[in-house]
């Protein structure tokens, strides 16, 4: 499917005229040494990202897609499509729009905690707090209102996260085995999964907001563990207990979602808010490591506020603290759902804006339920010219492990690092 949506793509933009932009880069990750020799604490490569999109009438068409070699880890090696779609504008005053294919989608307001933006899967070997996406397959209809659009979405096919390989210091040593998705209690046998959604995204009075209402597989809060299990003397047991600790099964499962998003700004102060709630369909019990678990309806919730302060100088400094919660469950449960699961983050970015557009970003998110759990971040960034541009950052992950089995931010303890890119922008 998708090589048919790149052929006919490339077939229109050889008869059309093209903007485009690209970027290859150099990455490079160095971690504390975990003394373990299944694991990489080094790892470099190359990274690309292409972009290309045309006008043609009441058409548009985009491109873009990205691509990363890994020397140390193949299992990092990746080909992902972002956007692959044609949309076009129908009505007399083009107050409608259908658009067909994979499509990158944004519906988050706040920095680190994302409790709305659900329609893509992720790459789970990225950066925690902002995740790489993959593309959405899609089939859209937009109706454009006075100061607003209302979306319909159907999506039919169900994109697999990527996890990281068992070398790779941001896994478990282990490599899941291939998803599930489960409806009505079954597992479905193909990918290929119905889903639908609304949204309607609003601008009043420097007030942006938006609602939508989903009902599709949830990708970032899954079961892992196995299905085929059995009791013994009041014990539950998995029938296969070697693929069970070697390469348990990700179990995703349909969800009713209701959710949104608000911002609003207060001269210099900048509000956001963000939450979904979500009633999962046909639960089914699923054996995980930590026991017999069934996916739990819940809300989750984040707020946050920006205050930026101007220099005379030209330099702009913002203040973000920001807090996030799972409700309707208990606190294991909470834990088990996500690492983020009642965390505060304060950040300061400071952006020198010269020419060189310098920037420095440092962040701590600490739990507010959880004993001695953090992650800190610094980053810098400046170009070097007009094409190159460079990156580098450290992060910290400070969580001890408190039980048998690592819950939260514990899978990531000492797995701290310095990370280096170097990109040429064309």
């Amino acid at each position: 499917m998708k090589l048919l949506f790149i052929t006919l793509l490339i077939s229109r933009i050889v008869s059309a005229e093209v903007t485009g932009q690209g970027e290859v880069a150099f990455e490079s990750r160095f971690f504390d040494n975990d003394g373990s020799d299944r694991t990489q604490d080094i790892g470099y490569g190359m990274f690309s990202r292409v972009e290309a999109s045309y006008k043609e009438g009441v058409s548009n068409h985009s491109l873009r897609a990205f691509a990363r070699v890994d020397k140390k880890d193949n299992g990092r090696d990746l080909f992902v499509v972002e956007d692959l779609n044609a949309s076009w504008y129908l009505g007399e005053n083009e107050q409608y729009s259908v658009l067909f294919g994979y499509k990158l989608f944004n519906w988050t307001a706040t920095e680190a905690f994302h409790p709305a933006d659900v329609i893509n899967s992720r790459n789970l070997d990225s950066d925690l707090e902002r995740l790489e996406k993959k593309g959405e397959l899609t089939a859209e209809f937009d109706f454009l209102l006075d100061d607003g659009t209302i979306s319909f979405y159907y999506f039919p096919r169900f994109e697999e996260p990527i996890y990281p390989s068992s070398k790779s210091r941001l896994g478990a040593s282990i490599v899941p085995d291939n998803p599930e998705v489960i409806d009505s209690g079954n597992i479905e046998g193909s990918n290929w999964i119905p889903q639908f959604g609304v949204r309607l995204a609003q601008t009043h009075e420097g007030t942006d907001f938006s609602l939508h209402a989903l009902y599709h597989v949830d990708r970032n809060k899954p079961l892992i563990g196995t299905k085929d299990y059995f009791v013994l003397a009041g014990n539950v047991l998995p029938n296969n207990s070697s693929k069970f600790t070697s390469s348990p099964t990700p179990y995703y499962f349909k969800v009713f979602q209701l959710g949104g998003t608000f911002q609003k700004s207060f001269e210099s102060i900048l509000i956001k808010f963000e939450g979904a709630h979500r009633a999962y369909q046909g639960k089914t019990p699923i054996l995980t490591f930590n026991g017999l678990r069934n996916p739990s309806d819940h809300t989750e919730a984040a707020i946050s506020s920006e205050y930026t302060f101007n220099w005379e100088g030209g330099f702009d400094t913002t203040f973000i603290a920001e807090a996030t919660s799972i409700f309707g469950v208990d606190k294991d449960e909470r834990a088990e759902l996500s690492v983020f699961q009642r965390d505060f983050l304060f950040a300061i970015r400071h952006v020198f804006n010269d020419v060189m557009g310098k920037e420095i970003f440092l962040s701590l998110v600490s739990d507010m339920e959880r004993d001695n759990e953090r992650f800190y971040n610094f980053s810098y960034s400046q170009r070097l010219t007009d094409t190159w541009k460079i990156k580098t950052g450290i992060r910290v992950y400070d969580a001890p492990q408190k039980e048998t089995i690592a819950k939260g931010l514990e899978v990531l303890d000492n797995d701290n690092s310095i990370n280096f890119t170097l990109s040429r922008f064309f």
